[in-house]
């Protein structure tokens, strides 16, 4: 019963602190845009590539969301099965690493419709502020990302992530 009001706890913290972190999302993202002097089309197609983004994102979240609820019931049950709770967990993290691909997917295509100057400033704004870097990637998560995939959703949001920048480099 602990473990289930900690976990209660932990999701209620993690929620209030990713809709703080929205907040202030979109003024750092206006402010790149700015930086990177896009034109008038330019703008119009990023706002759109990233109304669809969080269109994609609010569905994502809302799966995850059912899914935490199935675990909870899962877990609430009057004998829990290992089983269906370890493929709760699984599910989860298979939703997690999806928006993490539809986070890089909007990542390269406001990129690919920016000049190779303005590419350079993308990149670089997004490396050289880990801040930024961590809520516009990991929507939330301010700390560079880890080296090391741990589990198996992971491992193919990240095979499926290099397949994308390897398909975007020049030959």
């Amino acid at each position: 019963m602990k473990k289930l009001i900690v976990m209660i706890i932990v999701a209620i913290f993690i929620i209030g602190f990713q809709v703080y972190g929205q907040q202030n999302d979109y003024k750092e993202y206006a402010g790149i845009i700015k930086q990177m002097k896009l034109t008038g089309d330019q703008e119009k197609e990023a706002q759109k590539i990233r109304i669809e983004m969080q269109k994609q994102m609010i569905d994502q979240n809302a799966k995850i969301q059912k899914a935490r609820l199935d675990l909870e019931e899962a877990l609430k049950a009057e004998i829990p099965d290992k089983s269906v709770i370890e493929d709760r967990i699984k599910e989860i993290s298979e939703l997690e690493a999806q928006m993490h691909i539809i986070r890089v997917e909007s990542w390269f295509n406001i990129n690919s419709i920016l000049t190779l100057e303005q590419q350079k400033i993308w990149k670089n704004v997004l490396e050289e502020q880990p801040a930024v870097r961590g809520r516009m990637m990991n929507q939330g998560e301010k700390m560079p990302m880890k080296k090391g995939v741990k589990n198996p959703a992971q491992k193919k949001a990240k095979v499926k992530i290099e397949k994308k920048i390897e398909a975007q480099k020049p030959e």
